[in-house]
């Protein structure tokens, strides 16, 4: 039992499992009649000090440290009078005050005091109270002589929070940049406020501010004129800065569950650019910005090659050629084989970047943009260059375009990808023989079209039996496509920043991979070193026989020859890859006995040593602190290409080339959902209330 004590009187209240602080207090409300919720206190002894009851977890407190049977003796003290007043309530977890429902009870002066009690099913139906970011805008304008340190701009940002947040609109009498006068666009509302300038400090102050509303529209609501572009560009240029590829989608989903505001998907796609321009800058004038940045990297990087074309009569851009020292003298060490494409930018302005991308020791792909500073003899793999010596397109891409011109879309799928996997084992077989015996089985499939075609492909660029060089395992262009993917985000910048963003990118990637490396313990990568046990426990039930020194013959199905002293075995395997095979590493298992001599039989663009010499040289930072402006227009050097983007909404989805895998199924209506899709009512799972008969559904 509680005991409240008030005066010289004390008031039982039993406490009883579900009893509330709030219901204590509407019984001590109800036992005497001069107090209110909100106007007393209620405390108790705890170890000889006072504990205040104020909220709902300070009397759940108490009921855990005393049990239900003992006496509990509380004080009641009054702290203000509430005489006429509305008495309050005490929410879950809140503070006395907060309003409720009414109810009159009468007083012993004969007025009526007006109660305010929960709703018996807010009990049942209870959400968690959430506090919008927005909470903070309630007050940004609120007494004269209020002064804004960022002048007329920061008032008008203030106002218009200020006026979201309370559910008003505004309409500006004056706005210049010396005062400005709001009034609320309800002209019977007196709420008005009046801003100036004094000249003598600078500082914007409020000079009149009439804050109180008589049009009975101060309420929230999701949408508000006074959400505009700006207002989301300066809420978001952070969350852009950290993700530069941030959607429309992203904004519309943030300020509903963050804000509680509804935006139009304009406002969110035009705030998006707009913060970007506040971190990126002007797309036009990044282009005079190079001339700055190509000297200020040569000398923060020196040895690199940084080139830059202007057109010598319009002085417009033409195209910028970037290569850092590191990964020139890096890719010296990489095996010397090269992926070429392009990509497009989608900035305001159209562009392609090409880049060259090879495979470092530990089969990782390593950026470089550098071609005639290596002194190697280079394997190429591109889908967009011509076909010069050395040079490989992709075997499926190959395919693809002999199936698109030859077979076209009256054919069935299945037969046209039959055609793509025989080629492909054209492409793969390892020697001529099996090459012959690929070849013969794609002609019997593709008949005199497939034999047209191949004789007008010079086989010597994409076979492996008839290809002069090491291709190292690489048939697909899928480096390259890791690496346009990997700078997905930078191809939205303009481009000074999409140049230095790509270099602050290949700067971590080196130094994170430099770490790495001085870890390693072993000869071989670890990558290359795993492969390298799998392919030995795959030979472990082979016999090996010896022919003579260097020469031996392993009984797998089928049984190949390998020779040590020439480095080659008759899968092709070795040879082409310029790594171990299963067989030729069995050999060595079995007839040396000691696995450390393996890595003398491995290509040195394997081995960790060469990982740690592509990653030696650093790329050192470009600061740009000292650049000077460039945001006057007539001072321009190098000015914009004529290439601007077409106005209107920009597509973002990668529209698929000719050649790429693509379904050339035509969509059908299903006849028990009715959907157009590549299903029909025999596979159908869509929910539908079908209400067939089971002789029905038989009959299908």
């Amino acid at each position: 039992m509680l005991l409240c004590t008030y005066v010289s009187q004390v008031l039982v209240v039993r406490i009883f499992g579900g009893i509330r602080l709030e219901h204590v207090l509407r019984k001590i409300c109800d036992r005497w009649d001069n107090l209110c919720i909100g106007s007393f206190s209620l405390s108790y002894v705890l170890d000889g000090s006072d504990c205040k009851l104020d909220n709902e977890e300070s009397f759940d407190n108490m009921v855990y440290l005393y049990p239900t049977t003992d006496r509990i003796h509380a004080k009641v003290e009054e702290i203000k009078s509430c005489s006429g007043r509305t008495v309050g309530s005490i929410s879950s977890g809140g503070t006395l005050g907060s309003i409720s429902s009414r109810v009159e009870v009468g007083s012993s002066s004969g007025a009526v005091t007006v109660i305010e009690r929960e709703e018996p099913l807010e009990e049942f139906c209870r959400h968690a109270e959430t506090r919008f970011l927005t909470a903070g805008w309630a007050n940004l304008i609120h007494e004269v002589g209020q002064v804004f340190t960022g002048g007329v701009r920061d008032f008008r940002r203030s106002l218009q929070r200020y006026a979201i947040e309370n559910g008003f609109m505004y309409d500006l009498v004056k706005n210049d940049k010396y005062r400005v006068t709001a009034k609320c666009s309800i002209s019977s509302c007196g709420w008005c406020v009046h801003a100036i300038l004094d000249r003598s400090s600078k500082q914007f102050w409020i000079k009149k501010l009439v804050n109180e509303h008589g049009c009975g529209s101060t309420y929230r609501t999701n949408k508000h004129k006074r959400v505009t572009s700006s207002l989301v560009a300066s809420e978001v240029t952070s969350m852009v800065q950290k993700k530069n590829n941030t959607s429309p989608t992203d904004l519309l989903d943030l300020f509903l569950d963050k804000y509680g505001l509804d935006l139009s998907y304009h406002h969110a796609w035009l705030g998006v650019e707009k913060a970007r321009g506040e971190i990126f800058g002007d797309y036009e004038s990044s282009f005079d910005k190079l001339r700055w940045y190509v000297e200020a990297a040569k000398i923060a990087n020196p040895g690199s090659l940084l080139k830059l074309e202007v057109d010598p009569v319009s002085k417009e851009f033409s195209r910028l050629f970037v290569s850092f020292n590191a990964c020139i003298t890096g890719f010296n060490h990489c095996r010397p084989f090269l992926c070429l494409d392009g990509t497009h930018l989608k900035g305001r302005f159209k562009g392609c970047l090409l880049a060259a991308t090879g495979k470092d020791a530990d089969q990782v792909d390593f950026m470089t943009n550098r071609i005639d500073v290596i002194t190697l003899t280079l394997v190429f793999l591109s889908s967009t260059f011509p076909l010069p010596a050395h040079t490989m397109p992709p075997p499926l891409i190959v395919a693809a375009f002999f199936v698109l011109d030859h077979f076209p879309g009256r054919f069935r799928q299945g037969y046209r990808n039959r055609l793509v996997k025989l080629f492909n084992a054209i492409a793969y077989a390892p020697s001529v023989s099996a090459y012959m015996i690929c070849e013969a089985e794609f002609y019997e499939h593709g008949g005199d079209k497939a034999k047209t075609f191949i004789a007008s492909v010079p086989k010597q660029h994409w076979t492996n039996a008839y290809f002069q060089g090491h291709r190292y395992g690489e048939m697909s262009s899928s480096a390259i496509e890791s690496f346009n993917n990997w700078i997905l985000a930078a191809r939205l910048m303009p481009i000074m920043n999409l140049v230095e963003e790509l270099r602050s990118k290949i700067m971590i990637q080196m130094s994170c991979r430099r770490e790495e490396a001085s870890r390693w313990v072993s000869q071989i990568c670890p990558d290359m070193d795993a492969k390298l046990a799998k392919r030995i426990d795959k030979g472990r039930s082979w016999r090996v026989y010896k022919s003579k020194t260097g020469l031996y013959e392993v009984k797998s199905v089928p049984a190949v020859l390998v020779n040590l002293e020439e480095g080659t075995c008759s899968c092709g395997a070795w040879q082409y890859n310029g790594f171990l095979c299963a067989h030729a590493a069995t050999v060595l298992v079995k007839t040396c006995g000691a696995e450390g001599s393996l890595a003398g039989y491995i290509d040195p663009f394997y081995h960790v040593e060469a990982y740690r010499l592509t990653y030696q040289d650093n790329i050192h930072p470009v600061l740009a602190m000292d650049i000077p402006d460039f945001t006057e227009g007539s001072t321009r050097v190098i000015k914009a290409p004529k290439n601007r983007r077409q106005a209107g909404r920009p597509c973002v989805k990668r529209i698929r080339s000719r050649g790429e895998e693509q379904s050339s199924a035509r969509p059908m209506k299903c006849a028990r959902c009715h959907k157009l899709s590549h299903h029909n009512r025999r596979t159908c799972k869509e929910a539908t209330d079908d209400r067939r008969t089971c002789k029905e559904a038989t009959d299908d």
